[in-house]
């Protein structure tokens, strides 16, 4: 790796050179590129006569470099075999993204560390080490960008592909963060290649910044609805088929696209959203409770005995605690109503889901109906008592 660095310090320190003496003459990028084709041309042209011309030097050079070349294979191939040896839960493990890594070493970045190597062992001709510089360039801003997309892409496709998200959305969302990853990276590979060149990129640097900037401003809802997705799909607040509540609606995540996300009311009708304008929200996911809260109020008749009154909570946990799939959190007097003595009851459906804790909490309402009857309860209902002045008891 130390000699690697060396390598790409080298490299870019010799075209910074280059850069520095080309600056006034070639600042424009596509006369930067023609006059580097040209003494690349002129150079290989002199590499073959060199090579051509069956000097001992040249015999040496090319022994040497097909030797580091058929060496680097050979290191690859072990450093293969070692990684399969290691252990790999699946195709995103360390390991497994090793093993792609060490195969992207591709062989036009072997020969140019050889060519490199060799130059820098040898005392060869002017011209020939000039082309070895720009050949050891271009592979070393290629290959350095293929590892570090790859590194960046398999890191992203490991946390989706373990995601227990919709597919189809992260599927959508990996193919865009991809896209993004890809075109940033070579991006900046071909602003070094130009660099290093000799041209002006500052011109155009400032030309994509401002062309960015209108073309965000233009298409910034997208862009916004866009993120968002992938946002959702990474973050995961929710999944397709959880029960979510926000504002004012609610009901099931039918499905997660890249700008709108479908939700199925409890109405029956579908809901359509931007996903901008749902994150914006406070989003109560239902689907994540490990149980759901229910409160139920109830009252008796005013002629119930303070005695049994005091009794009520008691009798009431009694009930509610022999209910399957539930459980007793508190039940007390909460008032006096027009017509009743009011209590208040909580209790815990430990199925969360709607159906099954609306079901809970009728299997609940039977049993305080039949036991509280049994106790001598009497429920109270709205009821009016009517008193008339002069009138005695037996007469009203």
């Amino acid at each position: 790796m130390d000699s690697l660095m060396h390598l790409l310090s080298q490299v870019f320190g010799f075209f910074g050179a280059q850069a520095q003496d080309q600056e006034d003459a070639a600042s424009d990028p596509i006369d930067a590129i023609t006059e580097t084709t040209e003494q690349a041309a002129e150079a290989a042209g002199e590499l073959v006569d060199w090579i051509g011309s069956g000097e001992l030097s040249a015999i040496i050079a090319i022994a040497m470099v097909i030797s580091l070349t058929i060496l680097q294979r050979a290191v690859r191939w072990a450093i293969l075999k070692g990684i399969v040896r290691l252990p790999s839960a699946d195709d995103y493990s360390i390991s497994a993204l090793l093993q792609r890594v060490v195969k992207r070493f591709h062989i036009y970045f072997m020969i140019s560390i050889s060519l490199w190597i060799t130059n820098q062992v040898m005392d060869l001709p002017a011209a020939v080490s000039g082309f070895i510089q720009i050949i050891c360039v271009l592979a070393a801003v290629l290959q350095v960008a293929e590892w570090v997309q790859e590194f960046a892409v398999s890191a992203i496709k490991r946390n989706v592909a373990r995601s227990s998200g919709d597919a189809r959305a992260l599927a959508s969302a990996f193919n865009i963060i991809k896209w993004f990853i890809s075109a940033v990276i070579w991006s900046i590979a071909l602003m070094l290649i130009l660099s290093n060149i000799g041209a002006d990129i500052t011109p155009l640097i400032a030309g994509l910044g401002i062309g960015g900037i209108a073309i965000g401003i233009a298409a910034q809802g997208i862009f916004s609805d866009l993120f968002s997705s992938i946002s959702i799909v990474m973050d995961k607040p929710f999944q397709v088929g959880d029960t979510v509540r926000y504002g004012e609606s609610w009901g099931v995540i039918e499905d997660i696209g890249l700008k709108t996300t479908r939700i199925r009311s409890k109405s029956g009708e579908q809901i359509i959203i931007s996903n901008t304008n749902l994150l914006d929200q406070e989003i109560h996911n239902m689907a994540r409770m490990a149980r759901r809260r229910i409160e139920v109020q109830f009252g008796f008749i005013y002629q119930t005995s303070p005695d049994l009154a005091e009794m009520v909570p008691e009798i009431v946990g009694k009930i509610v605690k022999d209910v399957q799939a539930v459980e007793f959190e508190r039940c007390g007097m909460s008032g006096f109503g027009p017509s009743s003595i009011d209590y208040t009851l909580v209790f815990f459906s430990l199925q969360p889901d709607f159906n099954r804790s609306m079901a809970a909490r009728s299997r609940v309402l039977l049993a305080l109906f039949k036991g509280l009857q049994e106790e001598g309860l009497e429920f109270a209902y709205p009821t009016q008592t009517l008193f008339i002045e002069g009138m005695g008891k037996g007469e009203a």
